[in-house]
């Protein structure tokens, strides 16, 4: 640094070919990575709950029964507040809350990995909360009381009998519960159904019951029973549908996976909701099981006195 003190101070060094060469841009991501994000972001989630809404349809945890959800019960087409109990990812509440828009709409789930999933997906979509755990262990009663309360998955055969009392807190005096249920329609119990769990997120608690015996838990349990329809036909036809669409889901899913190699759990979980969807077709076909609609009352109090 003191050269220049004793004599001319050195000419600067010229600058080599690969200084004067201008600095390189950084190349934005390929179309390719890009997709492969988005193919993540779709299936990003609880490996089994994507899978099952992979096969069902979108926001859908159960088979999409287009005819029920387009014609709505008259309980729930007068009703103001209308609860959606099984709602999972949101379809049935978006197309109830579109056919009725004056009502205000409550979702309910009892299945914990299925209301956190639900949870946090609606904290970055929805500015206030329409959706609400049902804790089966403490039973507290919703924020809102329903003038009618829509049971979209069956509740006996996936979480027994427990759901009923927070139903009975759950509903205004005079209200309706409308109840979609698998019931066992053979002399014996369909083992083989049990057996191969082709209810996939069933509670210890669950029941495989007779239609009779389902309605002397509602009885017992103080609802007046009122309408019961049999709708085996219309289950086996949404059953179908999807099932006629599985396939062409599963292919979709495995190009994802061929860029994403993460994604063979949800891949593994597809292909088990799939053989237990089978397995459940094959049940309602051969008469071993069938499903009703059973419609409930709770009493006023001055119809009790």
């Amino acid at each position: 640094m003191f050269q220049g003190l004793w004599g001319k101070r050195a000419a600067p060094a010229k600058p080599t070919a690969k200084a004067r060469s201008k600095p390189t841009v950084k190349a934005s991501a390929s179309p390719a990575k890009s997709g492969q994000n988005r193919s993540q972001e779709q299936y990003k989630g609880p490996a089994h709950l994507v899978a099952a809404n992979l096969l069902w349809g979108p926001d859908r945890l159960w088979p999409y029964d287009e005819v029920s959800e387009n014609a709505l019960p008259w309980q729930a087409g007068e009703g103001t507040h209308i609860g959606i109990l099984g709602a999972s990812l949101g379809a049935w509440g978006r197309s109830v809350a579109d056919q009725v828009p004056t009502a205000t709409i409550t979702e309910f789930d009892w299945r914990a990995d299925v209301s956190r999933w639900r949870l946090e997906r609606d904290r970055a979509q929805l500015p206030e909360q329409t959706f609400y755990e049902v804790n089966l262990g403490v039973l507290l009663p919703p924020p809102v009381r329903c003038s009618c309360l829509l049971g979209v998955e069956p509740v006996f055969a996936q979480a027994g009998s427990s759901l009923l009392r927070w139903a009975r807190l759950a509903l205004e005096p005079g209200g309706t519960l409308i109840l979609e249920e698998l019931a066992v329609d053979s002399p014996a119990l369909p083992a083989r159904e049990v057996r191969n769990g082709w209810i996939v997120r069933g509670l210890p608690s669950a029941q495989w019951l007779r239609l009779d015996e389902q309605e002397s838990i509602l009885r017992r349990n103080g609802f007046t029973l009122g309408n019961v329809r049999e709708r085996t036909g219309a289950h086996l036809r949404a059953m179908r549908q999807a099932l006629d669409k599985a396939d062409e889901r599963y292919e979709t899913l495995a190009k994802a996976m061929k860029q994403s190699p993460s994604l063979k759990n949800v891949a593994d979980h597809f292909k088990c909701e799939w053989n237990t969807a089978k397995n459940r077709l094959k049940a309602l076909e051969r008469g071993a099981l069938a499903v009703y609609r059973i419609e409930v009352i709770k009493p006023r109090a001055d119809e009790l006195i």
